[in-house]
């Protein structure tokens, strides 16, 4: 255990002792309220920082982007490919509101909060990349499934069936170009692996 130096403390006490003890006499009822003051200050910004962190646990006090952004990274990216053309698009839609809505806050506010908008604003567009990704892969799966079997019956689709009467007249037109373009649209694939696969 280390020695505590008395010499000094005692030192310290002799030369300041008498001053400050007529300093209190003199000044008492000030020093009490400056002491009060102190720790109800003191009591504040404690209370200030239970709330904080109470805030951030609240989710009802979080933004609704920052819950869903938390939604979209531990559930629905999960997810992905479980989920119908329907619920993707749905999905897709949300974010790139999401994306629209940052970006005219980032107009609308000083520079000074620039970089906080373009990380959540890159952060958006991470989730949107891989819910196209996995819209157009799906989409490309399916059309591949019912061009290999024309009954066919995707639940993929359901409620977009407009898409897949069109893809179905493609077919039984014969038409290679069409056909192609068509896919090439929907499904954001190079017209070579769209040939590799699809050749009437």
């Amino acid at each position: 255990m280390a020695k505590i130096p008395i010499k000094p403390i005692i030192k310290l006490a002799k030369t300041h002792g008498p001053r400050a003890a007529k300093f209190v006499k003199e000044h008492g009822p000030k020093i009490a309220k400056g002491v009060t003051a102190a720790g109800s200050a003191g009591k504040m910004a404690n209370d200030f920082l239970k709330n904080r962190k109470e805030a951030k646990l609240d989710p009802a006090k979080v933004h609704f982007r920052k819950t869903r952004f938390h939604q979209y990274k531990t559930v629905i990216l999960p997810d992905l490919p479980k989920l119908n053309r329907h619920e993707l698009f749905e999905a897709k839609v949300e974010v790139e509101q999401f994306i629209g809505q940052i970006k005219e806050e980032e107009q609308k506010e000083a520079g000074v909060k620039k970089p906080l908008h373009s990380k959540r604003l890159n952060n958006w567009k991470e989730v949107i990349v891989q819910i196209e990704a996995r819209l157009a892969a799906k989409d490309y799966q399916e059309y591949l499934r019912i061009y290999n079997n024309q009954s066919y019956q995707s639940e993929y689709f359901k409620g977009y069936e407009g898409h897949l009467e069109k893809f179905r007249d493609i077919l039984k037109n014969q038409d290679n170009e069409e056909l192609y373009e068509f896919l090439v649209t929907q499904t954001k694939r190079s017209k070579e692996d769209i040939k590799v696969d699809f050749s009437l």
